[in-house]
């Protein structure tokens, strides 16, 4: 469920791994070559929030709205058509090859299709090299990813070059300018990591930075398969607060500079993920703020 400034992957296994899930009015791409499993997040993201009374506008670049009912209920998710017959959910298909930027506003393409305030949005895929191909495409691709933010938290899907031995530059602007990338892969091998995700930028958030495996399952889709070890690698350390207490507390004395630096300190401490004490590094953090205080008006 929704967290405070968080949005819900709706992946199984996934927001315990991402600090809680997507921050808000974010734009998150999930990249990766054919078959891994990218509509497949896409589909299960918009469905989670529908189940909890969200809403969602989907547009699609390759698949129209009866090839993703049928594919929806190929892996149990029949409840897709009640939410496009409620109009909760929004279908929109496109065909990008026959679109030449800028003439495609995909903000004025959702403000049409529903009120634009706090959606989930769906970008599947981002494929066409008229997106990004140059400067001036580029720039409008950022004014784009700065329109949907307002509008919600978007997922978009990337599709990796066949040979997958390189990210072009068309390919490289969306992950520059996206708050997080997520990469899936199938090796197509069988074996328990033969599709790993992994989880490569989440700004503004802790996150994993491991490979994790996943499956694609009936009825519940994409299922992330990660180890407690690894989950807990995520998690804050707790049984340091003793030593980040002191810290804080010998920031007292360096008047207004101590207030800021006690702030830093205990945002510090609220993404501790290290096994290692932090004393040393407090120690030194308090030495470096300690010169030249005394000296500022």
């Amino acid at each position: 469920m929704k967290k405070t400034g968080r949005v819900s992957t709706g992946i199984y296994g996934l927001d315990d791994l991402m600090g809680g899930g997507f921050r808000e009015n974010t734009i998150n791409i999930v990249r990766g070559g054919t078959g891994v499993g990218k509509t497949t997040f896409a589909l299960q993201y918009s469905l989670f929030g529908l189940n909890r009374g969200e809403k969602v506008v989907y547009i699609s670049f390759e698949m129209s709205e009866e090839q993703i009912v049928r594919d929806c209920r190929d892996i149990g998710w029949e409840e897709i058509e009640h939410y496009i017959e409620q109009g909760d959910l929004k279908i929109i298909h496109l065909f990008g090859e026959d679109l030449t930027f800028p003439s495609l506003d995909v903000a004025e393409i959702v403000r049409k299709a529903l009120p634009p305030r706090n959606l989930r949005l769906v970008i599947d895929p981002l494929t066409y090299p008229t997106f990004y191909s140059e400067k001036e495409k580029r720039k409008s691709l950022s004014t784009i990813f700065k329109d949907l933010r307002i509008m919600g938290t978007v997922v978009i899907a990337l599709e990796d070059p066949a040979d997958g031995n390189h990210i072009s530059e068309g390919s490289a602007m969306p992950l520059y300018l996206a708050d997080s990338v997520i990469y899936m892969q199938n090796l197509g091998f069988g074996e328990m990591y033969d599709r790993t995700l992994r989880i490569m930028k989440h700004r503004g958030s802790r996150h994993g930075d491991s490979l994790y495996p996943y499956t694609i399952e009936t009825g519940l889709g994409v299922v992330i398969q990660a180890s407690q070890k690894q989950v807990e690698k995520v998690k804050p350390k707790t049984k340091f607060a003793d030593q980040f207490k002191e810290a804080i507390e010998r920031t007292r004395a360096m008047g207004s500079a101590g207030e800021r630096l006690s702030a830093r300190i205990e945002a510090l401490q609220k993404n501790w993920t290290h096994d290692e004490d932090p004393s040393q590094l407090l120690r030194l953090v308090l030495e470096e703020e300690k010169k030249g205080h005394g000296k500022r008006t």
